[in-house]
C-alpha cells in the first residue's frame, strides 16, 4: 500500500508541478489574467474530475497532466508569439516553447513513475500496467477485471480500437514460441451488428496466447514482458469464476441495446435493416458534455464568488461583484445560488454522469463480447492454388 501511495503522490505532485510552472511562466510573458485564471481554474476542475475517473487507469495521468498544463501554454504560446512580432523578441517565442517540451516531458514522466518499475506490489495492486506489444503499434494492457489490447488501427484511435478479455471469459493465457509469420484477426464493435475485422502480423518469436470463450488472441511480445503479462494476469484473475456459457447474437443484442430480431421473420428482417442502419455501438455521447457544463455554471459562479472573497483579488472581485464585503443581499444571493448549485450539480448527476457510466459499462461489454463474425464468402479459389500463411 505505501508503494501504490507513493506512486500515486508523485504523480499528481509532477501534474501539479506541469500545472504551476505553464501558469507562472504565461503571467510572467505577460498574459491576460482573467484569461489565465478562469481558464485554469475551468481546466484544473476538469483535471481533477479525470484523475478521479481514472484512478486505476494511471496511464491516463499523463493526458490529464497535459490538460492541466493547456491553458497556461496557450496563454504563453499566444504571448510569446505576439512579443516576437510587435516588439521583435523572439527569445520569448523560444521560452514558451521550452515551457511545451518540458511539461510533454513532465506528463511522461508521471506514466513512468505510477507504471515503472513492474514490482510484485503492483502487479497485485488494481492499476493498470501496460506494456508494448512486439512489433506493433498496438498497447497490451493489464487492468483491475480484464486484459486490454488497443491502438489496433493507429495511435489517435486508443479508445476506439479496443478487444478485450475480461477474467470471467479467460479459459486460458501462455507463453508460446511462434516459429513461422503469421496472422491474428481480431473483431471490433462497429455501426452494425457486424464486426469489423483488424488483421495484424505475428512474427516469429515469443507471443502470447490468449484463450477467451468469445475470442482468441496472439500478441507478439518479448519474452520477458510476457512472463510479467502471464504473472500478472494469473494474480489478478485468481478466484475469478469463468463463464462458459456460449455467446449468442440476442445476448449480444441485449447487452449493447441493438435492436435483436429473429432470423426467421423476413418482415422483420427488413425493418430490423433499417434500426441497424441508423444504430451505431461505437457512437460517443458528445452532447452530454454540453448539458454537463450548463449544469455546472451556478456551481462555477459559486466558486469564483467564494474565491474572490477568500482570495482578496481585486480584479476577481469587481468581476463578481464582492468589493467591499458582503451585505445581507449578497450573501442571501451566495445562499440562493449555492441552492441552485447543488440542484443543477444534482441533475448534472442523473442526466449526465450516470449516463456517461452506464453507457461505459455497455462499451466494456461490447469490446469484451463483438457478435462472432459471418462465415467467409466462398471465392472459388482452387486450394492450393497460391501461398498462405498460417492464420488464428
Amino acid at each position: 500500500m505505501a508503494e501504490l501511495f507513493l506512486r500515486r503522490t508523485a504523480g499528481l505532485l509532477l501534474i501539479a508541478v506541469g500545472a504551476a510552472l505553464s501558469t507562472v511562466v504565461a503571467a510572467r510573458l505577460g498574459a491576460a489574467q482573467k484569461v489565465l485564471v478562469y481558464g485554469a481554474i475551468a481546466f484544473w476542475v476538469m483535471t481533477v474530475l479525470g484523475l478521479w475517473w481514472h484512478r486505476r487507469r494511471v496511464p491516463m495521468w499523463r493526458v490529464w497532466a497535459r490538460w492541466a498544463a493547456f491553458p497556461g501554454i496557450a496563454c504563453a504560446l499566444f504571448q510569446g508569439l505576439r512579443m516576437d512580432v510587435e516588439h521583435n523578441r523572439p527569445v520569448s517565442l523560444l521560452v514558451a516553447a521550452g515551457l511545451v517540451a518540458v511539461c510533454w516531458a513532465l506528463s511522461e514522466a508521471v506514466a513512468l513513475v505510477t507504471t515503472r518499475p513492474i514490482t510484485p506490489a503492483l502487479i497485485r495492486s488494481k492499476l493498470e500496467i501496460p506494456f508494448p506489444a512486439r512489433g506493433l503499434e498496438a498497447r497490451l494492457c493489464v487492468r483491475e477485471h480484464r486484459l486490454v489490447l488497443d491502438s489496433l488501427d493507429s495511435r489517435r484511435k486508443r479508445s476506439r480500437d479496443v478487444v478485450a478479455v475480461p477474467w470471467t471469459a479467460l479459459r486460458s493465457i501462455e507463453l508460446v514460441e511462434v516459429r513461422e509469420e503469421m496472422t491474428c484477426t481480431v473483431f471490433l464493435h462497429s455501426a452494425t451488428k457486424r464486426a469489423r475485422a483488424r488483421t495484424f502480423d505475428v512474427p516469429p518469436g515469443p507471443a502470447l496466447h490468449v484463450i477467451g470463450t468469445a475470442r482468441e488472441l496472439l500478441i507478439p511480445v518479448t519474452e520477458q514482458i510476457g512472463r510479467t503479462v502471464v504473472a500478472a494476469v494469473e494474480a489478478r484473475s485468481a478466484g475469478v469464476e469463468v463463464e462458459e456459457k456460449p455467446l449468442t447474437t440476442e445476448d449480444w443484442c441485449n447487452r449493447a441495446d441493438v435492436p435483436f430480431t429473429p432470423e426467421e421473420d423476413p418482415a422483420r428482417q427488413l425493418r430490423r435493416g433499417e434500426l441497424i442502419y441508423k444504430y451505431s455501438t461505437d457512437k460517443r455521447p458528445y452532447h452530454l458534455v454540453l448539458v454537463g457544463t450548463i449544469c455546472l455554471l451556478p456551481l462555477y459562479a459559486l466558486t469564483m464568488i467564494t474565491l474572490s472573497i477568500v482570495t482578496g483579488s481585486a480584479e476577481l472581485q469587481q468581476v463578481w461583484n464582492t468589493a467591499g464585503g458582503l451585505d445581507a443581499e449578497d450573501r442571501l444571493t451566495i445562499a440562493g445560488t449555492g441552492l441552485v448549485a447543488v440542484a443543477f450539480f444534482w441533475a448534472a448527476y442523473a442526466f449526465v454522469f450516470r449516463g456517461f457510466q452506464e453507457f461505459m459499462e455497455t462499451q466494456d461489454y461490447v469490446e469484451a463480447f463483438p457478435e462472432p463474425p459471418p462465415p467467409p464468402p466462398k471465392t472459388g479459389t482452387v486450394p492450393g492454388s497460391g501461398k498462405k500463411r498460417k492464420k488464428r
